[in-house]
């Protein structure tokens, strides 16, 4: 998804100076560069979020226009107050031809398993890859095909399409897979096995420290 916005230079000033910016509806942000000196700019809070909220679970290019300029951009790092959630701050990187780039993917898992219907459940273990790859090669989202898959079947990272793409999770990856749903009874016997391990870890512990008391 290629996203439009509108941004104005803004100078850097005191962290007052920039709580007011916020008091008055925008975000402060920075674009940077490989090599290259960062340019602060401000956002307004309402568009921004508007369009930031299109484009959650999938992949998206900003084209941050400053003055005149377009700056071909991807997010790379948000700050979000702890407890307003709201935006603080914003990173975003200029994307360079010909170079590659490190970005999470979205996972997104379709249709409906043959093994629902025997009382399986879809378990997504990974719901993002990092991958590196050219800007021109970056997908929206991975999609993965569950529909035939049984109650025991899994899909790994080799099971992906990954054209034009590489990532340093080991093939052998799970990514997805079809288990039983727990009873009652068994949900409450895994919780007590792991108090049942966490306790003696601690004996473990406890009698390593007696040990070394002299």
């Amino acid at each position: 998804m290629n996203i439009s916005i509108d941004a104005k230079e803004r100078e850097i000033g005191k962290r007052s100076d920039l709580n007011k910016l916020r008091g008055e509806g925008y975000i402060p942000a920075v674009i940077y560069g490989e090599g290259k000196k960062g340019v602060n700019i401000l956002l307004e809070e309402l568009d921004f979020k508007r369009k930031y909220k299109k484009s959650i679970g999938e992949v998206s290019f900003y084209e941050i226009i400053v003055g005149g300029k377009t700056y071909t951009t991807i997010l790379k790092d948000k700050q979000i107050h702890p407890v307003k959630r709201n935006f603080v701050h914003i990173d975003f990187m200029q994307l360079k031809k010909g170079h590659k780039i490190t970005i999470d993917i979205p996972i997104q898992c379709m249709g409906e398993a043959a093994g629902e219907a025997e009382g399986g459940v879809v378990d997504v273990l990974i719901r993002s890859l990092k991958v590196t790859c050219l800007p021109k090669d970056v997908p929206d989202n991975i999609k993965i095909d569950v529909s035939a898959l049984n109650i025991g079947d899994s899909i790994c990272v080799a099971d992906l399409d990954l054209t034009n793409l590489e990532t340093e999770l080991p093939e052998d990856t799970t990514i997805v897979n079809i288990t039983t749903k727990m009873s009652e009874e068994e949900y409450e016997a895994s919780l007590q096995a792991s108090t049942d391990e966490e306790e003696v870890e601690e004996e473990v512990e406890e009698e390593e420290d007696r040990r070394w008391i002299p």
